[in-house]
């Protein structure tokens, strides 16, 4: 068995990360004068973040109370959220698709609204090619808000945010994968600031299998299903690895993820089968093998009903969208 005990944590974020297929799109530079309004549809898959360069806005989401957003805000929405932004409470609004370009990999200028006072907010998505990131979006809070003073930011967001206005100004050679990859550096903190804060001695939130990461009893039994996911694990297998009895393990695992053990397991292994169905030309028989399943006929018999259609499917489905695109 692999010794991972004194692997970083982020080194087990990087790889949930990658078998996602994350990315990070610049989107809007705007300027908005009072009085203006926009209405943003709902965006499952795309988690929108935006930063308020100079005024101040209100955000508006059904089911959340208005949060106003001043000078150096940072506000996330990881689930997709449909919300509205405007300079005021009862400013008319406006269909954002209306005024604002769609995502083109490139950061766009937007000047628009009444005349009056300005906002400035920039603007982008991280977005996920994976059918297993709406889970995990899912389970996060549906509006993280950074505030400007927040000292977690210094080392890490604010930085980056420099450097995100930098590369929105500039033309110079590789822009777009300097800020791609500042993008990318940019959630991680964010995601580090907030899911640090659920660990033992921290607030409660709802399940998710991210704070595996950061809890320092489960990591082990985390990092063993994940890197070394095609080995018959037992729930008396990774309980050991935690230090555990069996029914401690399963009812800690079940509070901090929302799922058992086992069923974390084959997620993983359905994670790690769609990244080789996608990146190799391997068989199935094969994958089914560097997954953890015995047969191919079993290993079908999973992914289907995990993912609803079976391994040969999935593939030849996204052979097709490369293709086309």
């Amino acid at each position: 068995m692999l010794d991972r005990s004194e692997t970083d944590p982020g080194d087990l974020l990087s790889e949930m990360l990658e078998k996602l297929r994350f990315q990070g799109d610049p989107g809007v530079h705007g300027c908005y004068t009072a009085p203006w309004g926009l209405e943003f549809a709902a965006q499952p898959g795309q988690a929108p973040f935006y930063v308020v360069a100079a005024g101040s806005c209100w955000l508006e989401m059904e089911g959340e109370e208005p949060r106003q957003l001043y000078v150096g805000d940072l506000v996330l929405l990881p689930r997709g959220d449909a919300h509205i932004l405007r300079d005021a409470p009862r400013s008319r609004t406006v269909a954002a698709s209306e005024v604002v370009p769609p995502p083109d990999r490139r950061i766009v200028t937007v000047n628009w609204g009444g005349g009056g006072g300005e906002t400035h907010l920039l603007g982008g998505f991280f977005r996920f090619d994976s059918s297993f990131s709406l889970p995990l979006l899912g389970a996060l809070e549906r509006v993280i808000l950074l505030r400007a003073e927040d000292p977690q930011r210094a080392n890490g967001v604010d930085p980056l945010l420099g450097l995100f206005c930098h590369e929105g100004r500039s033309q110079e050679p590789g822009n777009r994968a300097a800020t791609s990859g500042l993008l990318k550096l940019l959630f991680i903190q964010i995601l580090r600031i907030t899911l640090s804060a659920r660990g033992p001695h921290g607030k409660r939130c709802e399940p998710n299998p991210l704070v595996l990461l950061f809890d320092p009893v489960l990591r082990r039994a985390a990092e063993a299903i994940h890197f070394e996911s095609h080995r018959p694990w037992t729930i008396a297998g990774l309980a050991a690895l935690a230090g555990m009895s069996r029914t401690t393990f399963a009812v800690r695992f079940q509070e901090l993820t929302g799922t058992s053990p086992l069923a974390y397991l084959t997620q993983v292994r359905m994670l790690n089968a769609v990244d080789r169905l996608e990146r190799t030309n391997d068989t199935l028989e094969a994958i089914a093998r560097q997954v953890g399943y015995g047969s191919e006929a079993a290993f079908s018999t999973a992914f289907k009903r995990e993912l609803g259609v079976s391994p040969g499917a999935y593939r030849r489905e996204r052979s097709v969208r490369k293709i086309s695109a």
